[in-house]
């Protein structure tokens, strides 16, 4: 059933996609507005963030039945891009995009849970950095545990959804909700 889920939301089009992230932030800019100041609040927010990071790893590692044996990982940088521009498999693309995605939410609800006293490009540099070194290790259980196909592009990709994700939840914590 899970397989089925991440299957489906990976075949959805990407400005779909697009609209349901933004959607997600959107409504969870309204909540946190009306209940930041609650002490409920970040503790909540914490069992979100708990939430996404067990729905990366589910998607990532738990629900893995492709093996890549036999296949070296792939260390180069923008590979997929290369691959995809000498017209091997745009399928790469939706890839990347997917692992922005799936490392959005993460980095929205991790920023948010920061200090708001920090400098927000603190902030933001410290989520992206503790979800690249999440990745990493993702990436090199995949490896050790024959899981797929690890790759520094999912690495980087994974990176610069949390960092998208940071700077929106950076900008959700720095605007005063109006009050009419």
């Amino acid at each position: 059933m899970l397989g089925t889920v991440f299957h489906w939301i990976y075949c959805l089009k990407p400005v779909l996609l697009i609209f349901l992230l933004a959607g997600f932030t959107v409504a969870f800019a309204f909540v946190y507005h009306k209940n930041q100041h609650r002490k409920y609040c970040k503790p909540v927010i914490g069992m979100l963030l708990l939430g996404a990071i067990t729905v990366i790893l589910a998607a990532t590692l738990l629900n893995r039945t492709e093996r890549g044996e036999g296949l070296a990982p792939s260390w180069i940088p923008f590979a997929s891009y290369i691959k995809v521009m000498q017209g091997e498999n745009p399928e790469l693309l939706r890839s990347c995009f997917m692992n922005v995605a799936l490392f959005y939410p993460a980095g929205l609800l991790g920023t948010v849970l920061l200090p708001r006293k920090w400098h927000s490009v603190l902030r933001i540099l410290l989520t992206g950095l503790i979800f690249l070194l999440m990745s990493t290790g993702i990436e090199f259980a995949q490896y050790i545990f024959v899981l797929g196909y690890p790759e520094v592009d999912n690495i980087i990709h994974n990176a610069l959804g949390a960092v998208i994700g940071g700077v929106c939840g950076n900008m959700i914590t720095s605007t005063k909700a109006r009050t009419s």
